[in-house]
């Protein structure tokens, strides 16, 4: 007796935990369409002619699902020349972890509901033609490894959140307006970060002496912008630097010593 009701209530567990994960495909599928409608060029009519819902999403053309349950773990339209806003339901897709609209015509505003996505690990946006300023939700962002917003016309601060997500491995902001200053602990949680792009933007301030903290950097980039002071000896403490852009600034120090500590390869 006891054997059948255990195998009964494992049974409706198991009917219960369908009907949910079929919920949640039909949230994935709502979201999807609130994006492609959004959509106001499509030159190679990829999305017009794919995305239906006549065939199961995990079907169409640049999104990945998982394999347990049919979510939305990665969406992929890099290069398709896709043009329109970024539909704010993109926020639902709550297990998506790559987000890749890089080389389209995007414009408007980068949806703060992008930060309710705790799985995600990539953002890849950079150009585009997206304006209004880095969403200060993407602080809530804690499995993000890269993000990429380069080439765009984004204005304003850069969130300080942003350099407390300790699994970024890459930040690129290069080719905005952004304005502001780098705060003074940038690198004090940033343990894994190796390449830091914020070049041609309109950023102030001193350089951080703290950027001698992400011991594996391997690329920093901060030329065009205002920066001015001294250029910290503490970069020379990095030695897996590979890459460094600091010109059209208002520096001034002992270059010479500089790269005497940094051992650049020369080209």
């Amino acid at each position: 007796m006891a054997h059948n009701v255990i195998f009964m209530l494992l049974a409706i567990v198991y009917l219960l935990i369908n009907i949910v994960a079929s919920l949640n495909s039909s949230t994935d599928e709502y979201a999807l369409l609130a994006f492609k409608s959004q959509i106001t060029s499509d030159p190679n009519k990829i999305l017009a002619k794919n995305w239906s819902q006549g065939t199961s999403f995990c079907n169409w053309i640049g999104i990945t699902c998982g394999r347990r349950y049919q979510r939305v773990r990665e969406l992929n339209l890099a290069d398709m020349g896709l043009g329109g806003t970024i539909a704010k339901e993109i926020g639902e897709l709550s297990y998506l972890r790559s987000l890749i609209i890089s080389n389209n015509n995007f414009h408007g505003f980068i949806p703060n509901e992008i930060g309710k996505l705790s799985q995600l690990q990539e953002i890849e946006m950079q150009y585009n033609e997206l304006n209004g300023s880095i969403p200060p939700t993407f602080e809530f962002l804690e499995n993000l490894s890269k993000l990429n917003i380069s080439h765009n016309w984004l204005t304003g601060n850069i969130p300080n959140g942003i350099f407390n997500l300790t699994s970024l491995t890459e930040l690129s902001f290069r080719n905005n307006s952004l304005s502001g200053s780098l705060p003074m602990d940038i690198c004090f949680n940033l343990p894994k970060l190796e390449r830091l792009r914020i070049s041609l933007n309109q950023m102030s301030g001193n350089i951080p002496p703290s950027l001698g903290a992400c011991m594996n950097l391997k690329l920093l980039s901060l030329s065009g912008n205002n920066f001015t002071g001294s250029i910290p000896m503490e970069i020379g403490k990095l030695s897996k630097l590979q890459i460094l852009y600091l010109g059209g600034n208002n520096l001034i120090g002992k270059f010479k010593a500089l790269f005497v500590y940094i051992h650049l390869p020369l080209h």
